[in-house]
């Protein structure tokens, strides 16, 4: 009996050791390659009702902004701005804009975002820019963060030069 408590508590502190030093090893390999492609929760493509369930669950202080089309929050600080697509009866999500209220140094913040969304940054004339999730665009400029889906925003630029 004693013998099987030692090997259980080697093989606990082994454990322990390994995920000390390689913390990826209890991710499962399904998550793996998974991205994050949200910012406060709100992500390209969520629909109206997964908007207002969400903003309940978190109890997110929210109100409707210039028009049907857009939710402003106040979220940890940040000014967070949900554009959705008004021509779609489901309204899905196209764009999320958070500025931030103290973003601190932009290495940092970079060297984070790129962390917390799995991508690498790719610098540019504006700022920084990610492809996270399912290819939305994540862009810095050192005060807000933008997340776009590219697909409908370029749809959305051709409906608005027809009219």
């Amino acid at each position: 009996m004693k013998v099987a408590i030692v090997l259980a508590g080697l093989v606990v502190v082994a454990v322990a050791a390994i995920v000390a030093i390689q913390p990826s090893f209890l991710k499962p390999a399904s998550l793996a390659g998974v991205k994050k492609s949200d910012m406060f929760g709100f992500s390209p493509g969520m629909t109206s009702d997964e908007t207002t369930k969400l903003v309940t669950q978190r109890h997110y202080l929210c109100r409707q902004g210039r028009g049907s089309q857009t939710l402003e929050c106040e979220i940890n600080g940040a000014k967070v701005t949900v554009y959705s697509d008004d021509a779609d009866a489901r309204r899905p999500i196209w764009r999320v804009h958070a500025e931030l209220n103290n973003p601190g140094p932009q290495e940092a913040a970079v060297k984070s975002i790129s962390d917390q969304f799995n991508a690498e940054a790719v610098k540019d004339q504006d700022g920084w820019t990610w492809i996270v999730g399912r290819g939305f665009k994540l862009s810095y400029d050192g005060t807000a963060l933008n997340l776009v889906d590219a697909s409908a925003e370029a749809r959305l630029r051709k409906t608005d030069a027809k009219r």
